[in-house]
């Protein structure tokens, strides 16, 4: 049997929580830490030693260096043997110390950080990258640092290590990853998911996202983001034009695409007829269910169809099935029409509902066992309006879409793991915002395919989930944690990157050609007045008060 342990969703996605030896008996010291070079907190009296004294990133090699060194406490410098005492400075992250005499002159000097080419000290080239690495927000990361009072990298400087180094970087590995995928697909048609997301709802979204997955190896082949500058300015259509440009990029990079499945969209339904022809286009059956299932609970508000509701769940169960084992439109018929018999206790029937004969003409189920919900009454108005669900010409013109049996459930997982690199509730620039989903979908290729954990008796581990919309508890196994390997070449890479750059960071700005920004100062409609005149104009019903 499986083991049914509850798992967390936060031990799902970064592994159980490691516990301390010393956090076992709280309060309790293992050993007393005695010894001058030991500072301990006894008192209320000594809780300012904590509380207000800075901290600071110290590398351990560079700990180590200082263990290891030797000051002498009187200076050297020819003429002058004054004594020598130190002083302590902090720039951004890193703090050094420095051994001077009362002249000045400098005894030695230590950093807690190894420090690069041209003074950036390791300690703010890593946190900067950490914190995009990790989907983390400055702002925050930076105020943690504030209450811990620990040193930090400036605003500026994170900014322009983004820009520089962190930004190309991710931008450059995402395409040796995404050409290694495309590699090992060659010579293969492979059936494309594709979904598209908003940074946030209706019209108010500024960036679109839209991202490909292959069928079979479940692993992201493109990822396409733009903003609402690049259409006009109109968010409604920027998921059609991030779909035409993921299609583009699969075909600039020489993917054979046999079949895509995307959701209901109409204007993506439009690209595919006109611009797509020879490719099979099919629709999310989620989807499909999602919406027949709206339609039957509707129609069951009705007093006298108060009995659909009771089936609601059997005819939706239905619909899966006939895409299930359909291989066409009328196989598919033959299958979904049966409901309407079924649901009044009728197993056989004499008409064929498609012009091709494929079945019986029967429920394909065996024994029926005493059922729990009563029979409809043929001919009664909720079988009625059952049999105006099943045969609505709208509803079955679209059955072509849903005949292969395709889902994107596993896009929306992938969509969920954007939001713990970009939120929807911070800003980000148009390159930030693409290498951000750039790192979810590296992310999610790295880890798709983890193992899941076993018990010590071999039985899989699984945890329980519980749906509020249908009141149901299930289980899903939970999963290796991650290794996130990807981001130590990452991080590395970026140490490279800094080694060679030649030009530093202070150089003016200059927008790439392709940045959205070069189109339009702001996504706004209209152009901003000069911040002197909007105050001017500026009118309020309550009086400030200075």
């Amino acid at each position: 049997m499986f083991d049914l342990a509850e798992v967390t969703l936060e031990e799902q996605e970064f592994g159980p929580e490691e516990t301390e030896a010393a956090d076992l008996e709280d309060g309790q010291d293992m050993q007393e830490d005695t010894g001058s070079g030991i500072i301990r907190i006894k008192d209320e009296d000594d809780v300012h030693l904590m509380t207000k004294d800075d901290t600071c990133l110290v590398y351990k090699k560079c700990l180590l260096k200082l263990a290891s060194t030797k000051v002498e406490y009187t200076c050297k410098v020819k003429g002058c043997s004054g004594p020598v005492s130190f002083r302590t400075e902090n720039i951004g992250s890193a703090l050094y110390i420095y051994w001077e005499c009362t002249k000045k002159h400098e005894a030695h000097r230590w950093c807690s950080q190894p420090v690069l080419n041209r003074r950036l000290h390791g300690g703010d080239l890593q946190i900067s990258s950490a914190i995009l690495t990790s989907g983390n927000n400055f702002a925050k990361c930076a105020l943690f640092a504030k209450f811990l009072k620990l040193y930090f990298p400036s605003t500026s400087k994170f900014t322009a290590i983004q820009r520089k180094y962190l930004v190309p970087t991710i931008s450059t590995f995402w395409k040796e990853q995404q050409r290694d995928i495309i590699e090992n697909l060659q010579g293969e048609s492979i059936i494309a998911l594709g979904d598209g997301r908003n940074d946030s709802p209706g019209h108010s979204a500024q960036y679109c996202t839209y991202s490909i997955m292959d069928n079979v190896s479940k692993k992201i082949v493109s990822l396409v983001t733009m903003d609402k500058r690049e259409t006009g300015k109109k968010s409604t259509n920027m998921e059609k034009a991030c779909f035409l440009k993921a299609m583009e990029d699969l075909e600039e990079n020489g993917v054979h695409v046999s079949e895509v499945v995307t959701d209901a969209h109409l204007q993506i339904g439009a690209v595919m007829k006109n611009r797509f022809p020879d490719i099979k286009h099919s629709h999310d059956i989620c989807h499909a269910a999602k919406n027949l299932g709206k339609k039957i609970v509707a129609a069951g508000q009705n007093k006298e169809c108060r009995g659909l509701l009771e089936w609601s769940r059997d005819v939706i169960n239905h619909f899966w099935y006939s895409c299930s084992c359909a291989t066409d439109v009328g196989s598919f018929m033959e299958v979904w029409c049966g409901i309407v018999h079924h649901v009044v206790d009728e197993h056989e029937w004499n008409m064929s509902y498609s012009s091709n004969f494929y079945g019986s003409n029967k429920c394909l189920h065996g024994p029926i066992e005493d059922e729990h919900k009563a029979w409809l009454t043929k001919g009664s108005p909720t079988h009625t309006v059952l049999i105006e669900i099943v045969f609505n010409k709208r509803f079955l013109s679209q059955i072509h879409y849903y005949v292969n049996f395709r889902s994107t459930a596993e896009l929306e997982n992938f969509n969920n793991l954007i939001l713990m690199y970009s939120g929807k509730r911070f800003a980000f620039s148009p390159p930030v915002y693409r290498a951000r989903n750039l790192l979810a979908a590296l992310d999610y290729n790295a880890n798709v395919d983890r193992e899941v954990k076993r018990n010590s008796d071999g039985s899989i581990q699984q945890h329980r989930t519980f749906n509020k919309k249908s009141s149901r508890w299930s289980v899903t196994p939970v999963k290796v944690a991650k290794s996130y390997r990807h981001i130590e070449v990452l991080l590395e890479r970026v140490v490279v990157a800094r080694l060679r750059d030649q030009e530093g960071m202070c150089h003016p700005v200059v927008l790439d050609i392709h940045d959205p920004r070069r189109l339009s100062r702001t996504i706004a409609p209209v152009d901003p007045k000069p911040t002197a005149v909007l105050e001017e104009e500026k009118v309020s019903r309550f009086l400030p008060k200075y």
